[in-house]
């Protein structure tokens, strides 16, 4: 086998591409994540090659040159000649590191629920709402983040996000109210994003996260209407709370006593977040 470093061009790309005897099918989110991270100039050379057999088919790294045919510029990438074609077989059968299994080879605490609360943070940022996962982005103006980018976020701020995930762990130890992720996503995003003081926000989440009725009545509201779902057993879908939270929220900063927590997506338009900031 032979391995060396190219500089490959958007046309290379595509005549690489044309080698190919097959692929499983491409994904068009991991092809527009990968081309996003090109054209910023963050893609970096880790050692994981672009592969061919011994007759000069492409085996592996079709997202990859997909997505620089996609970005337009030319990326270095490793490329391994010589691989048995038998070899595409034992391709992509390990487990898909988490960015969660990153943040703990960095000693980061908690580092699952810091995970989750920068990949709901980000949902937040670019579309106002947050989704089931992290994959249900696709289609609403932002895709699925690669490791890298979801380690990129974390950096810029690790001590807010630190600090956001031990404060949504310790209010869902109280009471089991909402997720780590949506309270943890919703206090740094609130309060970095939304500009309001971190006090202000914190107080609204530990009145949902109370075992008692606190001073905040929407709070109280929304607290009340989730547990009587749970009770019934009928669990609320991720749109039907978020537009919840987000009629309770906006009630609180505008101080408006809710009498119900309703909403019919059918007829009404779905809520937003205020933000102090507009």
């Amino acid at each position: 086998m032979n391995f060396v470093t190219e500089n490959i061009t958007p046309a290379k790309a595509q005549e690489y591409l044309n080698t190919s005897m097959g692929n499983r099918p491409i994904s068009k989110p991991t092809v527009l994540s990968y081309a996003d991270t090109m054209k910023q100039g963050g893609w970096m050379l880790n050692g994981v090659p672009i592969v061919f057999d011994t007759e000069g088919h492409l085996l592996d790294g079709h997202h990859r040159l997909e997505a620089i045919t996609m970005a337009g510029i030319p990326v270095k990438m490793d490329v391994c000649r010589g691989v048995t074609a038998e070899a595409f077989t034992t391709y992509d059968c390990g487990r898909r590191r988490t960015l969660g299994q990153i943040l703990a080879m960095q000693h980061v605490k908690n580092y699952n629920n810091v995970s989750s609360i920068v990949a709901c943070n980000d949902a937040l940022v670019h579309t106002g709402r947050i989704y089931g996962n992290n994959s249900n982005m696709t289609g609403q103006k932002h895709c699925r983040r690669t490791n890298a980018e979801g380690y990129e976020l974390y950096s810029r701020d690790p001590k807010g996000y630190n600090k956001a995930t031990e404060e949504a762990v310790r209010l869902v130890n109280t009471a089991r109210i909402l997720k780590v992720s949506w309270i943890g996503g919703l206090i740094y995003y609130l309060t970095h994003t939304g500009g309001y003081d971190h006090d202000y926000v914190l107080t609204f989440f530990e009145n949902i996260c109370s075992l008692d009725d606190g001073d905040i009545q929407p709070a109280n509201l929304l607290r009340k209407r989730i547990l009587r779902e749970k009770l019934n057993n009928t669990m609320l879908t991720t749109s039907q709370l978020f537009a919840y939270i987000c009629i309770a929220w906006n009630a609180y900063v505008t101080g408006k006593e809710l009498k119900t927590l309703r909403f019919n997506d059918k007829v009404e338009e779905y809520p937003h977040l205020i933000l102090a900031n507009g």
